[in-house]
């Protein structure tokens, strides 16, 4: 029976449960910690138990004569109890739950848990496990699960949640709206991890940044993650910061967003880059935060500082393509679909046709979403499998007019085969694992090369649409590159080759070598600052004696002195060159494509001390902020309905908690698991369209 409390809430009554039920009650005479109870006879104070001592708790005591009086002595504290014939033996239990000294807990919390270690073996003997529950366990547990679902903190004073959680565990009591508490205790204890991760780093932290809003469109949010490679080279991400930023969202207002993030993190001398979307304001933000920066805290002085988010480039080269290739035939194509899947019956008379011409495609038709160049491709992709069904339907049916004609379907196909590459791109610029950035300048150089061929291409719409992507192209890919190059010159695969080899087809043969220069020139500014930086620290701890000796020749002498600081700095310069001419020098990593760079860098460290840290800074700067899910689109990131409603300090702790506690979970899942998290991490599985990495 249930009864409604003063909340409207039923309250449960917990189930019985019966000896066929498991958990297996453990009985109080059966799983006793042995007693180190001593032989009477050795101990002529100890008196033995009579027929009247038949109590369970008596094996955790010994009957003892003190004086005059009979005792009950503890047998792991030696604390001395009444145990005369008048006495009962409730202090005795009461004391055995509450003894120091003893190891087992209370015996009635224990249960046991049959378990095989292989379920689907049939013949695997099932081993008994000891189990305690323990409320605390399972009010932290239910915080993990509202967290990483997404769920609503409501969900606790739903009905059909507490009278499942009664059935599982009748001892555990739901929190009610107390909840958010625990929410919030898990996420500073998360927190506390992420600093002292992010503090012990010996790399420098690149971050991106981008604008959520609420699902009403009331509140906006900024996310800020940080990405670097710890010290076991691993690359690791994580959210910092989900704040509210109030409207409106100038360049000022958010800068000083970011900023105190900046701050209230101590990375103001860690930072390598910040990648941004591609707007205006976020170029006037980013203006006003270097300005903030004290001088020489960044990478040559902020060269990589601002990075624009290579997958909302690619998004623009396709939008601005596309404005100038959408013909009555596409129109058509869409009203096409939107006519076959506006009714049931529609869907229906379509899919009967569709199985006798088209057998082995088993994809629907869908309306695309005219913001999401994606959908639009993927429309057009199903569509032209279809196309034999919408021919045969346009003779069929009086009410379908209109149907696109045949060099209408000539056109989508030539289109579809040229942004199929656009679409593979942006999944590679997009991925939730977020990638290291030497794996990019191949994939841009082919983007380069493939617009440039389609200018050649015998169909009028495909060259125009290639100008138009080309000039887009042009003037934003310039900053990137310089990263992308530096990137694959540390990748020991490729080195200084790759570049000439894509360069050599890209541009004429004078400028070959100047662009090849422009990049080479980068890396060898970087390592002169590394050596300047750390070199040096280096140099010092690794010949003491020597510069020891030389400071005291010159002591007294300043022109002497100036002169050993200058043979300090030309040693240097011979120093950084050696190195970085040996590593261009020393034979390539021969090609493969499961070539693990950071376990390269990691293990040859010694070898180039200089150029690992380079490579461990340069390494873990995104080339994107976005998720392969909102990647395609021009809108936003939104909050889910049930997070828009909340407090921003209890959005920011679900937000920032969720992406840590997955974070944490990544290592412990098996490889058939991964995929599921992947989804879960992109938005495919939820209903917040974004990703938290």
């Amino acid at each position: 029976m249930t009864s409604n409390g003063g909340n409207g809430v039923p309250n449960i009554s917990k189930p019985s449960t019966s000896a066929s039920c498991t958990p297996i009650e453990v009985d109080d005479d059966d799983d006793v910690e042995e007693s180190p109870n001593v032989n009477p006879s050795s101990d002529p104070s100890v008196l033995p138990l009579t027929s009247r001592h038949t109590s369970s708790v008596w094996s955790n005591f010994k009957r003892k004569r003190v004086g005059d009086a009979i005792k009950a002595e503890c047998n792991y504290c030696l604390k001395l109890l009444a145990g005369g014939a008048k006495s009962d033996t409730s202090h005795l239990k009461d004391h055995t739950k509450i003894c120091p000294k003893r190891k087992c807990v209370d015996i009635r919390q224990t249960k046991l848990f049959g378990s095989k270690a292989n379920p689907n073996d049939k013949e695997d003997t099932m081993t008994l496990t000891p189990y305690e529950f323990r409320k605390e366990d399972g009010r932290r547990d239910l915080a993990e699960m509202i967290i990483l679902h997404e769920y609503p903190l409501s969900m606790v004073e739903h009905f059909g949640f507490r009278k499942y959680s009664s059935t599982l565990q009748p001892g555990f009591k739901a929190p009610s709206r107390n909840t958010t508490k625990d929410i919030l205790k898990r996420y500073e204890i998360e927190k506390e991890n992420v600093i002292v991760m992010v503090r012990k780093a010996k790399s420098r932290i690149a971050l991106t940044t981008d604008m959520w809003t609420s699902s009403n469109q009331k509140k906006g949010y900024m996310a800020v993650t940080a990405h670097f490679i710890d010290n076991f080279w691993k690359l690791q991400s994580r959210i910092i910061r989900f704040c509210h930023v109030p409207a409106p969202h100038t360049a000022e207002v958010l800068a000083d967003a970011l900023k105190e993030c900046i701050h209230s993190w101590n990375l103001d001398l860690k930072l390598s880059a910040i990648t941004v979307d591609n707007c205006t304001t976020n170029d006037a933000m980013m203006d006003i935060l270097l300005g903030d920066f004290p001088y020489g805290s960044l990478i040559l002085h902020g060269h990589f500082f601002h990075m624009r988010c290579c997958a909302h480039i690619l998004n623009l080269i396709v939008q601005e393509g596309l404005s100038v290739v959408v013909s009555d035939g596409i129109l058509r194509i869409r009203d096409s679909v939107s006519f076959w899947t506006a009714s049931p019956k529609r869907v229906q008379k379509f899919e009967q046709v569709a199985r006798q011409l088209v057998p082995d495609c088993k994809r629907k038709l869908v309306l695309d979403c005219k913001t999401r160049w994606n959908s639009t491709y993927e429309m057009l992709i199903i569509a032209i499998k279809y196309r034999e069904v919408f021919v045969v339907l346009g003779a069929r049916d009086h009410l379908y007019k209109n149907p696109p004609l045949s060099e209408d379907w000539i056109k989508v196909e030539k289109i579809c085969e040229k942004l199929e590459v656009f679409s593979n791109l942006t999944h590679d610029f997009s991925a939730s694992k977020y990638p290291t950035a030497n794996i990019y300048f191949p994939k841009v150089c082919a983007l380069k090369l493939a617009l440039s061929s389609w200018l050649s291409s015998p169909y009028d719409y495909v060259r125009v649409m290639a100008q138009v992507m080309l000039e887009k192209y042009d003037k934003y890919w310039i900053g990137v590159n310089a990263l992308m190059g530096v990137a694959t010159i540390l990748d020991s695969r490729y080195k200084m080759a790759l570049i000439r080899f894509y360069f050599g087809k890209i541009y004429d043969a004078l400028n070959v070598d100047k662009e090849v220069e422009k990049i080479s020139n980068l890396l060898n500014k970087l390592v002169v600052e590394y050596w300047s930086k750390n070199g040096r620290t280096q140099a010092s701890s690794s010949h003491p004696k020597s510069s020891g000796h030389m400071s005291g020749k010159v002591q007294g002498d300043a022109y002497m002195q100036e002169f050993a600081e200058f043979m300090q700095q030309d040693k240097s310069k011979s120093n950084e060159k050696s190195e970085l001419e040996k590593y261009l020098s020393d034979e390539n990593v021969p090609l493969d494509d499961d070539f693990d760079i950071l376990n390269w860098w990691k293990t040859n460290g010694s070898t180039y001390p200089i150029l690992q840290q380079i490579a461990k800074d340069i390494m873990s700067i995104p080339v994107s902020t976005a998720p392969s899910e909102s990647a395609f689109s021009t809108s936003g990131r939104v909050l889910d309905p049930y997070r828009s409603r909340l407090l921003p300090e209890t959005v920011e702790a679900l937000m920032c908690t969720q992406n840590w506690i997955w974070s944490n979970y990544k290592g412990e899942l098996k490889e058939v698991q991964h995929q599921w998290l992947e989804e879960i991490e992109d938005g495919s599985d939820t209903e917040v369209t974004g990703v938290i990495d």
